[in-house]
């Protein structure tokens, strides 16, 4: 086998460079400035266009994604300012409720006092009057009953 090798370095090129290589080179580069001119560049276009299109999509979706985390943090906070303010709303209105209710009973308190003391009072003068009406028909229905019972008329 190293004979062989060694034989065909010693017999001359392997390769001939004559004419023909050139027509070759000539074919080879004229394919490859129409295939470049045709092929190559719009496809590399295409690919940079494509390239182009995903960066700008990632950076939009970039800054929508900070757009959006911004919003919701000023959500969060506007969030808790309500919060805030409605607990003290809350808060003030339990606050008016409780004052309006002490004021309601201190008034109903007052009105049942003063029912009650005039209730009294005419309960008081009814029974006077009626005290004095039985001072004087008392002894009347005495001497009926004695009357009655004794069967005459009591001196």
């Amino acid at each position: 086998m190293q004979a062989l090798s060694f034989g065909l370095l010693l017999s001359g090129a392997i390769i001939d460079l004559d004419a023909t290589f050139l027509l070759q080179l000539a074919i080879f580069f004229a394919l490859f400035g129409i295939l470049y001119a045709f092929l190559f560049k719009p496809l590399l276009a295409v690919f940079d266009e494509r390239e182009k299109a995903i960066d700008g999509a990632k950076d939009t979706a970039r800054d929508l994604e900070a757009s959006a985390d911004e919003k919701f943090k000023k959500f969060e906070t506007e969030m808790k300012k309500v919060k805030v303010e409605a607990n003290a709303e809350r808060d003030r209105i339990h606050q008016d409720g409780l004052a309006l209710e002490r004021e309601l009973l201190t008034k109903s308190r007052a009105e049942a006092d003063r029912i009650l003391r005039e209730a009294e009072a005419d309960l008081a003068s009814r029974a006077a009057e009626v005290r004095n009406e039985m001072k004087t028909t008392v002894p009347a229905l005495a001497a009926d009953i004695a009357e009655k019972l004794l069967g005459r008329r009591a001196s």
